[in-house]
C-alpha cells in the first residue's frame, strides 16, 4: 500500500492505479511515495523505504543515484535511460527509468517512473536469436539448394513433403571434358582444388541466374531453371548461365597449367519436380525426358560447345549466332533437332 505524508501533492489512489512503478523523492531526496507497482517490481514493501534517504533504493536500483546526480547537476527537465535493477533478493531486471521534476512547497523533488522491460527484452533477444539461427540455417542450406528454394522452405516448411508436380523447366548439364584423363596426372589435392575452384564459380553463376543446383556428379553438374517456381524467362536465364559458365572456364584457365574445357547441353520441357526419397532422407530433384535429353546433348557436344534443343532455343528468344544441326543422342532412335550456340 502506498503511504503519503500530509500536505504532499501526490494522490495515492492514482499512483496505485498506475501500471508502472512510481517513486517520489522530496527536495531532500527522501522517499515520500512508493506505489504498488514499485512494490511488485522490486519485491519491496513501501513501509521499508518510505521516509528513508534515496540511497535506500541502491540495493535494487544501483544506477539511480548516478542518474539523479546527473539530473540535478545539469538542470534537466527530464531524463530517460534503460538500466539494470533487481527484484529482491537476486532476480535481475531490465528497467526503463524516466525521471521528471516534481514540485513541493519547499522546492523541487523528482518523480521516478520505472517500467519493467525484462520480459519484453527477453522476448526481443529470443526473437533475435531465432532470426540469427534461421539466417544461419538458410545460409547453410543455400550451399546445397538455390537461395530462392531455401527461402520458400523457410517461409513454408510445410511444403517439405514427399511428392512432386509436373511443370515446364529448362535443364542445364555441364561437364568438364577429359577431366578424368587430366586427373590421372595430378595429385588428389590438386584435383580437388581445381574442381572446387570450378564449382565455386559454377554455383555462383547458377544462383545468380536464379537456377536450382540439382546435383554434382563427378566433374559435372545439373542445374534446373523453372523449378520449383516457373518463370517465363527460364530458358533465357539457362542459356545465359551456359555462356557465363564458358566464360568462367576461360578465366579459370588463366590460372591453371592444365586448361579445362566444358561441354553443355540444354533442354526444355515438362518434368516432374519435387521431393523424392523417404521421410528420413529426401532430395528436391527433377525427372523426365528433358533431363535425359539435356544430358545426351551435353555428351554429344564437343569441348567448349553449347548444344540446346529447339524448345530451349525458341523459348530463350535471344539473338544468337546459332547453328542448327541434327544430333545423335544416346538412347534415341532418330536424330534430335538441336542448335550449337556460339
Amino acid at each position: 500500500m502506498t503511504s503519503q505524508r500530509p500536505g504532499e501533492s501526490l494522490d495515492a489512489r492514482i499512483l496505485d492505479a498506475v501500471a508502472s512503478g512510481v517513486i517520489a523523492l522530496d527536495p531532500q531526496r527522501r522517499i515520500v511515495s512508493f506505489n504498488g507497482a514499485a512494490e511488485q517490481t522490486f519485491n519491496v514493501r513501501s513501509t521499508d523505504v518510505l521516509d528513508k534517504e534515496g540511497d535506500a533504493l541502491a540495493k535494487f536500483l544501483p544506477e539511480l543515484s548516478e542518474m539523479l546526480d546527473t539530473f540535478f547537476s545539469t538542470g534537466a527537465t527530464e531524463l530517460r535511460a534503460e538500466i539494470q535493477g533487481w527484484r529482491l533478493p537476486d532476480h535481475p531486471l531490465t528497467l526503463e527509468v524516466h525521471i521528471a521534476p516534481l514540485t513541493f512547497p519547499k522546492g523541487n523533488g523528482v518523480a521516478v517512473v520505472v517500467t519493467d522491460r525484462t520480459a519484453q527484452r527477453a522476448l526481443e533477444e529470443a526473437h533475435s536469436a531465432q532470426m540469427a539461427r534461421a539466417s544461419a540455417i538458410e545460409a547453410s542450406f543455400s550451399r546445397y539448394l538455390a537461395p530462392h528454394v531455401v527461402r520458400t522452405l523457410m517461409q513454408h516448411p510445410e511444403s517439405l513433403s514427399l511428392g512432386g508436380t509436373r511443370q515446364r523447366a529448362t535443364m542445364l548439364f555441364a561437364d568438364i571434358r577429359g577431366f578424368t584423363q587430366i586427373a590421372t596426372a595430378l595429385t588428389a589435392d590438386r584435383v580437388v582444388d581445381i574442381l572446387n575452384r570450378y564449382f565455386e564459380e559454377a554455383v555462383r553463376i547458377v544462383f545468380a541466374r536464379e537456377g536450382l543446383l540439382d546435383k554434382f556428379y563427378g566433374d559435372g553438374l545439373l542445374a534446373v531453371f523453372g523449378a520449383p517456381r516457373r518463370r517465363d524467362d527460364d530458358a533465357r536465364r539457362a542459356v545465359l548461365a551456359a555462356f557465363d559458365l564458358r566464360i568462367a572456364i576461360e578465366h579459370l584457365n588463366r590460372h591453371l597449367d592444365e586448361p579445362l574445357a566444358i561441354s553443355i547441353g540444354l533442354a526444355t520441357g515438362d518434368v516432374v519436380a519435387g521431393h523424392l526419397g523417404s521421410a528420413q532422407r529426401m532430395d528436391y530433384t527433377v525427372i523426365g525426358d528433358p533431363v535425359n535429353l539435356a544430358s545426351g546433348l551435353q555428351q554429344a557436344a564437343p569441348s567448349g560447345a553449347i548444344y540446346c534443343d529447339a524448345a530451349t532455343f525458341d523459348s530463350a528468344a535471344l539473338e544468337l549466332n546459332a547453328q542448327p544441326r541434327e544430333v545423335r543422342v544416346k538412347g534415341r532412335d532418330g536424330a534430335v533437332n538441336a542448335y550449337r550456340l556460339a
